[in-house]
């Protein structure tokens, strides 16, 4: 069996939804949280709560602390279900629309109590984590081992063109109407979900070896913790590391970029895009790149890439230095994300690639809420300079190219 990429288009059409989605969740939720606040400035005439910027941004993480115990416990359990829809198309008929309407309703519960507002929120992030690792999990589904590199290029490159889409549409339509990035963003998701469930045909579940348990979470993490040679966990451990760095980078760079190169906010987001962007144009060349030399070392030389960069970083001063020093990160951070996933489900027995692809998220999840807290606090240590992100960023690096060392799975299996 071969992967067929125009399937694999339309398995992304999911992907990208849910990443349109999330990408208008996180630019105009917080106004929403901070909107009403006396030094809180907004020109589209939101009526918002006026809550201070640390409970905004613990409601923030919400999404985060939901997925790290949903997304596992879902994963594995769609390893068990037995339906004449498939295993992983049942959790997508009932989160996607779910997830949709309640997404649409989060601007109308503007002005209302709070309390109403979050339970809106609470229902969505709920209804997202309900369907999002059975989605994901459909890539291997689908795709023989040789070839997941590559898909998963094609996917994280489909995700990329719906954060794009947030941005532009999605701000084009917030000068219009403040619910209407949200009608955008949560019908393309249905829609995309619908042509993953119309399209894509599901293969028949592995058989279980004689003797073997229907999976379940706390068996594969078992399994994970106990094996012999603890490739997963060393696996695991390292992409909690590097979204270590990766979250340090993303949550605090725009910081960096008005506080030391002394650019207004809207020149520091521009910037950023540069990094988002050499993601999504190398996301196919870092699947393709991980087929032919191997996952493993095309992972360990994008974290070396990686820490180079970010030591680098310490001496930017120009803003034509970051956009270079951001351009470069991107294309060693495409590599790592793209062929890590893969690596993970090809460490899992066959019956077991939900559960793991779930302690995939528990530990890029785990890192997410950590991340930022260390590093903010890291920074309040070194008086608020925030050129030590970098250090700190190259640091987690090195740690995870020292658990990489370990691992001695996870390539693609011979088929």
């Amino acid at each position: 069996m071969r992967a067929s990429y125009f399937r694999l288009i339309l398995l992304g059409f999911g992907f990208m939804g849910i990443s349109l989605l999330w990408g208008i969740y996180n630019a105009y939720v917080p106004i929403f949280l901070q909107a009403g606040r006396p030094d809180f400035s907004t020109s589209a005439g939101v009526e918002g709560f006026g809550l201070g910027t640390t409970l905004t941004g613990f409601i923030m993480t919400l999404d985060n602390l939901a997925a790290l115990f949903i997304l596992p416990y879902v994963g594995a359990w769609s390893d068990r279900l037995r339906t004449r829809w498939g295993r992983r198309k049942p959790f997508i008929a009932a989160g996607a629309p779910l997830a949709m309407l309640s997404f649409v309703a989060i601007p109308h519960v503007l002005g209302g109590p709070l309390g109403i507002f979050m339970l809106t929120i609470c229902l969505m992030l709920f209804s997202m984590d309900l369907f999002r690792t059975p989605l994901i999990v459909l890539m291997p589904d689908i795709t023989p081992s040789p070839q997941r590199s590559q898909a998963n290029g094609v996917i994280n490159l489909m995700g990329g063109i719906g954060g794009i889409l947030a941005t532009l549409v999605g701000g084009a339509l917030f000068k219009i109407s403040v619910a209407a990035p949200f009608y955008f963003g949560g019908v393309v998701m249905l829609l995309g979900c619908l042509v993953v469930l119309r399209f894509i045909r599901e293969p028949a579940p592995e058989q279980l070896e004689p003797g073997e348990s229907e999976p379940k979470l706390l068996e594969s993490l078992r399994t994970v913790v106990f094996d012999r040679d603890r490739s997963a966990l060393r696996l695991l451990a390292a992409i909690f590391f590097w979204f270590l760095s990766f979250n340090a980078i993303e949550v605090f760079f725009t910081s960096f970029a008005v506080n030391a190169l002394q650019v207004d906010s809207g020149e520091a987001t521009s910037i950023v895009a540069f990094f988002a962007l050499s993601i999504i144009l190398f996301a196919m060349p870092g699947g393709w790149l991980g087929a032919k030399v191997g996952r493993r070392r095309s992972i360990q030389t994008a974290i070396v890439v990686f820490a180079l960069l970010l030591m680098c970083g310490f001496f930017v001063h120009t803003v034509w230095q970051a956009r270079l020093l951001l351009a470069a990160s991107g294309v060693a951070w495409a590599i790592i994300v793209v062929n890590s996933l893969p690596m993970v489900v090809d460490c899992a027995p066959p019956a077991r690639v939900g559960a793991y692809a779930g302690l995939y998220y528990l530990a890029s999840q785990s890192s997410a809420i950590v991340g930022p807290i260390l590093a903010g606090k890291i920074i309040a240590i070194f008086n608020n300079d925030y050129r030590v992100i970098f250090l700190y960023g190259a640091i987690g690096l090195g740690i995870a190219f020292a658990f990489m060392l370990g691992v001695r799975r996870g390539e693609a299996l011979k088929l």
